[in-house]
């Protein structure tokens, strides 16, 4: 048996893997604060929660709760890792797990293309050069902590660019939450087709991708900032229509990997019309909960 702390969450990730390494016998927990739980995905998966009294104490509690456990899986938090590993040395083993604009970052800052230098334009270039200090920190911040780290892992393949000696383990999907109806009839739908806006994606840039490609779909687009759909509801929700849309755009750029919510859908029951205009119909394998946890462990055995 192993005793697994998961520092952190993102998109239920871990929630998931303590879950189903609990369901293999090993002591799983996620250690998180009780704030921003947008989509209630902490009050669906209480038994894997560990709650730290505040952000303030966080650091300090993940600490007391790693000194007891065999392998600290962080999720993004960089700033745990560096905080960890400094006063762990290296007694533990440490995974650093990263889920995409953790890494990735957004690009909202764009210079001002214009002849003159008004007082505005001077602004911009001043809090451009200010957060391009950051981001160049925080590069720097990244690399110190993958190198302080015994492995990393990365969500989807774009990623592997991103972090040299990364590995690849997919995202896996409660199968125990997400599945299809029962029902021999099928699905009563409400809707054709279904694509998500949130804030890392650019939907529009989608909808111009649909239409350029001659996809006659009924589409809804749902925007999940907005209007958050509850993790307990999302089955629910996803089963009113018979196609998730996962075509994404971020930066600017298409990405090919199937979304976590298309995953879920796909766990559903719904057809998944991908990138590259193919359809998806099965969950597939690799995203099953119990191989991508298997492949987690082999990970921490040779880490």
């Amino acid at each position: 048996m192993l005793r697994i702390l998961h520092v952190f969450d993102q998109a239920g990730v871990a929630f998931v893997l303590a879950k189903f390494q609990q369901l293999q016998g090993h002591d799983s927990k996620v250690i998180t604060t009780k704030s921003s739980d947008k989509y209630g995905i902490k009050n669906f998966y209480r038994g894997q929660i560990l709650f730290a009294k505040s952000e303030k104490e966080f650091l300090e509690e993940c600490l007391m709760y790693a000194k007891s456990v065999d392998i600290v899986h962080i999720h993004s938090r960089i700033d745990a890792l560096l905080f960890l590993r400094k006063k762990l040395g290296n007694s533990k083993t440490i995974i650093l797990h990263y889920h995409g604009t953790d890494i990735r970052g957004l690009k909202k800052i764009k210079l001002p293309h214009r002849s003159g230098l008004s007082d505005l334009a001077i602004k911009s270039i001043y809090n451009y050069r200010r957060i391009r200090d950051k981001l160049l920190l925080r590069h720097r911040l990244h690399e110190k902590a993958q190198n302080m780290s015994n492995a990393v892992i990365v969500a989807t393949p774009d990623l592997l660019s991103q972090v040299k000696g990364a590995v690849f383990i997919p995202n896996p999907v409660d199968t125990e939450h997400f599945i299809p109806n029962n029902c021999k009839n099928g699905r009563v739908l409400d809707r054709e087709a279904l694509t998500m806006d949130t804030e890392a994606t650019d939907c529009n840039l989608t909808m111009q991708y649909c239409k350029k490609n001659n996809i006659r779909l009924n589409i809804d687009v749902h925007d999940r900032a907005k209007q958050p759909i509850m993790y307990r509801d999302m089955p629910g929700f996803l089963k009113r229509y018979a196609i998730y849309v996962d075509i994404r755009y971020v930066n600017g750029l298409l990405l090919p990997n199937l979304s976590k919510t298309a995953l879920e859908a796909l766990g559903c029951g719904l057809r998944v019309l991908n990138y590259n205009l193919q359809y998806h119909d099965i969950l597939p394998i690799e995203h099953q909960p119990l191989n991508v946890v298997l492949q987690v462990q082999s990970l921490y055995g040779t880490a």
